[in-house]
């Protein structure tokens, strides 16, 4: 990072390394909030952000990092790692592991919630059923594929086979677990559906 560690002075120049510090700091915090916009920023599929190190480092680089709104509204945890290196990564992974499976499990409820509500109340906005799915990414009409995870297990040829549609139409392909109540009903009404990009 380029910040000295604190350490034992007197007087002035104990006052006037404090102010070093905190400037080196805050010049490194915003150096890293501008390599996050670079990366993160327009990255469609980004569903969270962990971010993780020494008391209070952490804290104050999202209170001064300068981080924008959009990626401060994806942080999902704030954990204390020791380690600012790749063993502290690892470390941040277990850490949050639990969060992340909870965040993952939440938006697949969102994106199946989704597909209900169009389900009931705008049937052309998706396709559900090998046959229709199938139509869809034909024609092109195939914005995001869903696959429940029991579909794949059970059908691994067909399964293949639509994920392999779905790359050439530039179609996003998302699985579905079981673990959850809109999962379960989504494997009982055929396990493989797609949201559209127009009606068929």
């Amino acid at each position: 990072s380029g910040v000295p560690g604190k350490i034992k002075a007197g007087g002035q120049s104990a006052a006037r390394f404090e102010r070093l510090t905190e400037s080196l700091a805050k010049e490194f915090f915003k150096r890293v909030a501008i390599a996050m916009k670079e990366i993160f920023f327009d990255m469609p599929k980004l569903k969270g952000i962990i971010v993780g190190g020494p008391i209070p480092t952490k804290e104050e680089f999202l209170e001064y990092g300068e981080l924008v709104t959009k990626l401060k509204e994806k942080v999902i945890a704030v954990k204390d790692i020791g380690y600012t290196d790749e063993h502290g990564l690892k470390l941040l992974v277990e850490k949050t592991h639990s969060i992340l499976e909870d965040a993952e499990l939440t938006n697949e409820k969102n994106i199946l919630r989704d597909f209900f509500t169009f389900l009931g109340k705008n049937k052309d906005k998706v396709a559900y059923g090998e046959a229709a799915v199938r139509r869809a990414l034909e024609v092109g009409s195939a914005d995001k594929l869903l696959i429940s995870e029991d579909f794949d297990d059970k059908n691994p040829e067909v399964s293949k086979e639509f994920q392999e549609m779905a790359k050439s139409v530039s179609a996003e392909v998302i699985f579905v677990s079981v673990e959850t109540e809109e999962g379960q009903s989504f494997r009982n009404l055929s396990g493989i559906a797609a949201f559209l990009r127009f009606a068929i």
